[in-house]
């Protein structure tokens, strides 16, 4: 994983190094932890959030601005309880320069270019099945369960119908069952396909 501004795209690099010099001049002594990842490590990443480790969102592989140089992470040394604070300062400086903050989406040491958009068919929706952990029945039903009280937003359901649709339409009628399936479990219908 690279911490490298020179690893990020060249329009997003002159400002990367003026939000550094904004944090380093109110004396938060900023240090970049990630700009460029390869998939390999956006999924170590993933399914460490996944399994909790990280205390912030990580986005599927293939689906990371980390991945194509759109963003970096950036941690700050400040006095106790105010890095939350310090953090909003920053990412509020960074929109106001047209930048995307992830303390918009719980992830306050994200800073993005904007304007990026992850490849139609890079992510598959799966971790690698010779990697995948083992699933039990019971808490793949549970899953079923609680997922019903969660709304799909609109994107995941159109990535979702997306895959679906390119492998099924030579067989009429199958996409409608898949998404029923999909619409009846998604967590059962996730596991009985990979």
């Amino acid at each position: 994983m690279s911490a490298s501004i020179s690893a990020l795209i060249p329009e997003l690099r002159p400002f990367a190094h003026r939000l550094l010099s904004v944090a380093g001049a109110a004396g938060l002594q900023p240090r970049l932890t990630s700009t460029r990842r390869s998939t390999t490590e956006q999924t170590r990443l993933y399914r460490r959030y996944l399994a909790g480790q990280n205390p912030y969102p990580v986005a599927p592989p293939g689906t990371s601005a980390h991945e194509y140089g759109y963003a970096f992470d950036m941690m700050i040394q400040t006095s106790p309880g105010q890095m939350e604070s310090d953090l909003a300062d920053l990412g509020y400086v960074w929109k106001s320069w047209g930048g995307i903050w992830g303390g918009d989406f719980r992830d306050p040491i994200h800073f993005e270019y904007p304007g990026f958009s992850a490849p139609a068919a890079a992510y598959t929706g799966t971790i690698p099945q010779a990697e995948a952990p083992p699933q039990d029945p019971a808490l793949v039903q549970a899953c079923d369960v609680l997922s019903s009280f969660t709304p799909l937003g609109g994107v995941q359901i159109a990535d979702a119908i997306a895959e679906w649709i390119s492998p099924l339409k030579s067989s009429p009628g199958s996409l409608e069952r898949q998404v029923q399936a999909f619409i009846q479990g998604p967590c059962s219908y996730l596991y009985r396909r990979r």
